[in-house]
């Protein structure tokens, strides 16, 4: 089984505090666990193939906020998601911009008013489309990550993925009905889990 990391209230405290020796590390594990989400909500909102790009500028923005002690940890990491996501549709703008000045031609057009945080709808859609990707993160992470066996990933991406009936996949797997039960729970705990790391 898998270690979880550790809440992203106490991981951001760590990184505000700077802890020699051990900063780091923080930020690997800053790294692994918020990039993938950053990253698929980056590919949501723009052109897919600068979302990497997007990701980098918003992570070095993150560091120089904390090192340079501008960023207070307050109560929550519901905040910080909500400040994360706007900051990666800011960078996203921000690129956009970049390109139309330099006469680029983009595939995917961008909505200065859908990347602005400019009121409570905003606000709420972002809280949706970070909650999709956390989740998605989160799966990816359960499934490539952790310690789970070969079968029972299969089992759970068969079972809840692609949404077969648990017959069919009890069948395909040589296991019994409720061993599937048991893989979607465990499964979705450790989704559960990663995917408050990431935030409410």
């Amino acid at each position: 089984m898998s270690a979880f990391p550790e809440t992203s209230a106490t991981l951001l405290v760590k990184l505000a505090a700077q802890v020699t020796g051990e900063d780091e590390a923080n930020w690997m594990r800053f790294a692994d666990l918020y990039v993938p989400a950053m990253r698929d909500f980056a590919r949501g909102h723009g052109d897919p193939s600068q979302a990497d790009d997007v990701v980098q500028e918003v992570l070095a923005r993150l560091v120089a906020l904390f090192r340079g002690n501008r960023f207070q940890v307050r109560d929550g990491v519901g905040n910080f998601r909500a400040y994360l996501a706007t900051m990666i549709r800011n960078e996203l703008y921000a690129a956009f911009r970049k390109e139309q000045a330099r006469g680029g031609g983009r595939t995917v057009p961008l909505d200065e008013a859908d990347l602005v945080d400019s009121g409570e709808s905003v606000t709420a859609a972002l809280d949706l489309e970070w909650a999709a990707a956390r989740h998605r993160a989160a799966v990816e992470h359960a499934l490539t990550k952790t310690l789970l066996s070969k079968q029972n990933r299969e089992i759970y991406r068969a079972y809840v993925l692609e949404e077969r009936d648990i017959d069919d996949v009890a069948r395909a797997f040589g296991v019994p009905r409720n061993q599937v039960s048991q893989v979607k729970t465990r499964v979705g705990r450790m989704i559960a889990a990663l995917e408050a790391e990431l935030g409410d």
